[in-house]
């Protein structure tokens, strides 16, 4: 008997390992930060819940791992007009470090088509941006957002309202984008 109940206790143990293992991978995928601060200079505090969403695929074959051909991170920010406009800088340089340190951040084109320069005959060019192109692109896009926010112009916003930023930064950089999804024309 004992034999019987050490092998059902193994089994059982393995079962809820590997439960766990399958929580902690889907849970890898989504990761959530809040940025809030209060400055020396009197500035009064703010508060923006950043909410990230990371999809991408990968191959392993003969012992090397491959990129897959598609990649999609998603940031959704939540806050008032005021925090998104007393955030701005901080929000901004916390979404860039955080997509900086993406394990696909070296994959990202420019358009969804890669050319070859005319009279290139000794090889193919680097089809992939660089981070600096990849970090003005999400500045670009994210501050067009919140000055949307600041200034609605035809959409009509309550003072105290929680709005929403949504940015997909997917693996065509011109294709970036931050959308508010929390506005109502009016």
């Amino acid at each position: 008997m004992p034999y019987i109940y050490d092998s059902m206790i193994y089994i059982v143990n393995n079962k809820f390992k590997i439960a766990m293992l399958g929580v902690v991978v889907s849970v890898l995928g989504t990761s959530m930060f809040s940025i809030t601060t209060l400055t020396a200079n009197a500035q009064s505090p703010y508060n923006i819940k950043v909410a990230k969403t990371a999809l991408n695929d990968f191959t392993v074959t003969n012992g090397a791992s491959y990129t897959g051909s598609s990649f999609d991170t998603t940031y959704k920010m939540t806050g008032t007009p005021a925090d998104f406009t007393k955030g701005t800088d901080t929000l901004i340089s916390s979404v860039t470090e955080d997509f900086d340190k993406s394990p696909t951040i070296g994959y990202i084109t420019m358009d969804k088509t890669s050319t070859q320069p005319s009279g290139n005959t000794t090889g193919m060019a680097n089809p992939f941006v660089s981070q600096e192109q990849v970090n003005e692109k999400i500045k670009s896009v994210l501050m067009s957002a919140i000055q949307k926010i600041e200034n609605p112009g035809g959409l009509q916003i309550k003072i105290g309202d929680i709005n929403e930023i949504k940015c997909e930064f997917g693996n065509v950089l011109n294709e970036f984008n931050c959308e508010i999804p929390s506005f109502q024309f009016s």
